[in-house]
């Protein structure tokens, strides 16, 4: 049986070009899907230093992976990375009274031959600890961060995505924004180190 998802659009170039999809689309191995998630602490704090296309603030994002007839989502979440069914994925328990906004995305063709083997290194990397931290190169990983990681090693350590710095402030602002100030201090530092990073955006607008 054919998974399908109601794409609201669909991101088809390596820029910030995109077309609206005004079926149902079929899911393929290796498309990513975007989230953007109506509450939370930490996804607030993430929409408020990132910016998104077509109005989204995208705050997770994970990849496709069908196996046999089952269709699944390999994502970087709390507490580990896991293989994630697409249902629970697309309508997690946690929020269920807001299910988060879900946009697909497809790789350009060039970059098709390397699916198969950033799904392989996906699936390596289940059980890892999520990275709440935001920090790279240390054997933890967030949602994107995992993205950009197994695109990475797929393409012999040629990146495919760029890294966007995490400065964790709102766009035009000096200042941390309270709820990065809040998260900041749970990691017992009020001067957190700006990193470049990967986020939802910076692979969103490179599909």
């Amino acid at each position: 049986m054919k998974q399908t998802i109601r794409a609201l659009f669909m991101l088809v170039a390596i820029s910030i070009s995109c077309s609206v999809a005004r079926a149902a689309t079929p899911l393929r191995n290796g498309d990513l899907i975007f989230q953007e998630s109506c509450r939370g602490t930490m996804n607030d704090a993430i929409k408020r230093v990132t910016t998104s296309i077509s109005g989204y603030q995208f705050t997770h994002v994970g990849i496709v992976w069908i196996h046999q007839k089952d269709t699944f989502v390999v994502e970087a979440t709390r507490p580990r990375v896991a293989i994630t069914p697409l249902k629970e994925f697309l309508h997690p328990e946690a929020e269920k009274a807001c299910p988060p906004v879900s946009v697909l995305a497809r790789m350009k063709p060039r970059f098709q031959s390397l699916i198969p083997q950033a799904i392989e290194e996906a699936r390596r990397l289940v059980g890892k600890d999520y990275d709440s931290a935001f920090i790279l190169n240390n054997d933890m990983y967030y949602c994107s961060e995992l993205i950009y990681e197994i695109f990475l090693k797929a393409n012999q350590n040629v990146p495919v995505f760029t890294l966007n710095t995490m400065t964790f402030k709102a766009p035009g602002s000096k200042g941390f924004t309270p709820e990065w100030l809040s998260i900041i201090k749970s990691w017992g530092s009020l001067s957190p180190k700006v990193n470049r990073e990967s986020t939802p955006e910076p692979c969103q607008k490179q599909m």
